[in-house]
């Protein structure tokens, strides 16, 4: 299948360009056993970071992929287990929760600055962290709201971080507001990335947009619904970086050109009382077992960085396919929660959830072509081409019934001149309509996760203007620095020479 020499590492000794970042928020509800929002929130401290004992020590997660992650710490750093909505917004590390960090003489910017510290001696690329959308009312000074968050981005700037996930609050859909403090970040912390969500008018004056959350058994389709959703998005403004954000689908973020939000994290299995991990639950896809996949995504990132999103240059396919999850033990499938929002309940016939989206989306380049089905099913299919020049493309999985399942399907894209290739998922054949002389070509192969690249010239078919790559080459070399039990799907770099 490939020739048994290894060659050099493909993937470039640098850390990530891309604002990318791990979150909490699904930790805490785990070691909380889905204690519910209020509960989550007391989970967020400096022993739930550092006590490396289950189900704490997160500040030590994703080793091989941490130094390419922002480590954001969610709701509710920044206020105690008491009044904490009243205190919501206060952006002050709290001192019953961080009492290492903070103290009397320390300022707030002093204590997230060694809290920062500490989180890059461990490994991670640097600190963040959750923002409620609004100031807190007891600490907001005659009103003055530009000073209040002028202040507050005056400490992140000062203590070096450079994430801010701005989310729920009384603001949260306060179109001037959310302009307002990506416009004061740009001043007063430059090297801060601002995220928005909820409301698509504000993507133009974005740092990153959040596509915003999807429960894990429909992830996929209501994520490409998400994203087709921003197709009538207006032009960037000027300065603003307009990276779309698209949580926990690692592999739709590497090969759209847009950010993550990791939160799956490695406490696989059931919570520790016993019960179904519902926010990720074992019956389906089982992504608490995919983190490998993590770890190739920020590594394409290295090659392929999140670009700026603009709408005009997106391309969504006419046809949409439709999956389908027929509950059975809801409590064990899905946070209680999602049965009061539209985008589940409007769905729901009887116990059978259907959500629709585009069978492909691209940006920069022309539609990926889906032949040679899969027993009559075929993958959702996403590919971009970077302004670099590199490509990048996924086949995504399927929901039917109860069963996951990732069909293997002929996949075309027009490759032009481009001999760099960022490869997702499976595949029956991946075929590269190239402009390229293959005489003489040299093709070689490297999993995403791994140090050492492979040639699989003599598994490769050339014909005049195509290169068609095997599916299982691609399974085979896009594995093979998973360790035993991690399910993720392939991911590798293609280079032909």
């Amino acid at each position: 299948m490939h020739s048994t020499d290894k060659h050099r590492n493909l993937i470039p000794d640098c850390i990530n360009p891309s604002p990318d970042y791990y979150c909490t928020w699904q930790v805490q509800l785990y070691a909380t056993n889905d204690g519910k929002p209020d509960i989550q929130r007391h989970a967020i401290n400096e022993t739930s970071l550092f006590d490396k004992r289950k189900p704490f020590g997160w500040a030590y997660f994703y080793e091989n992929a941490r130094r390419d992650l922002i480590f954001v710490m969610d709701s509710s750093w920044d206020v105690p287990k008491d009044k904490a909505l009243e205190l919501r917004g206060s952006h002050i590390l709290n001192v019953e929760k961080f009492p290492s960090f903070t103290g009397e003489g320390i300022s707030p910017s002093e204590s997230l600055k060694r809290l920062n510290s500490r989180m890059t001696e461990i490994g991670w690329k640097s600190l963040g962290g959750w923002v409620a959308s609004q100031e807190c009312e007891l600490l907001l000074k005659n009103g003055d709201i530009e000073g209040y968050w002028t202040e507050r981005l005056k400490w992140a700037n000062d203590a070096g971080i450079s994430y801010w996930k701005v989310d729920n609050g009384r603001k949260r859909s306060d179109f001037a507001f959310r302009k307002l403090i990506a416009g004061l970040s740009h001043k007063y912390a430059p090297n801060l990335t601002l995220e928005n969500a909820c409301i698509n008018d504000v993507i133009p004056y974005s740092d990153a947009f959040r596509t915003y959350d999807v429960p894990a058994i429909m992830s996929i389709p209501m994520t490409l619904e998400k994203i087709y959703n921003l197709r009538d998005v207006p032009a960037p403004s000027e300065g603003f970086s307009c990276l779309i954000n698209c949580e926990d689908e690692a592999y739709i973020a590497a090969a759209l050109g847009f950010t993550m939000g990791i939160m799956r994290h490695p406490y696989t299995g059931e919570l520790p009382d016993g019960r179904e991990d519902m926010s990720f639950p074992s019956c389906h896809r089982n992504i608490k077992t995919k983190l490998t996949e993590v770890t190739r995504a920020v590594h394409w990132h290295r090659i392929a960085p999140a670009y700026t999103f603009n709408a005009e240059f997106m391309k969504c396919s006419e046809e949409l396919l439709t999956d389908t999850w027929d509950f059975v033990n809801e409590n064990d499938e899905i946070e209680a929660w999602w049965f009061d929002m539209d985008s589940i309940k409007k769905f729901m016939s009887g116990n059978t959830l259907s959500k629709s989206a585009p069978s492909v989306i691209c940006r920069n380049m022309e539609l990926p072509i889906v032949t040679d089905s899969d027993g009559g099913y075929v993958p959702y299919v996403v590919s971009s081409k970077n302004p670099n020049g590199v490509i990048s493309i996924a086949t995504l999985g399927r929901t039917f019934g109860r069963t996951y399942m990732l069909p293997k399907c002929t996949v075309n894209i027009r490759s032009g001149s481009c001999k760099t290739f960022g490869v997702f998922g499976k595949y029956k054949n991946l075929i590269l309509e190239t402009d390229l002389d293959t005489s003489g070509m040299r093709v070689l192969a490297q999993d995403l996760a791994d140090e050492v690249s492979y040639d699989i010239t003599e598994s490769v078919q050339t014909e005049k203007g195509r290169i068609i790559i095997p599916g299982d080459v691609i399974d085979y070399i896009g594995t093979l620095a998973q360790a035993d039990g991690d399910t993720s799907e392939p991911g590798l770099i293609i280079q032909i020479f």
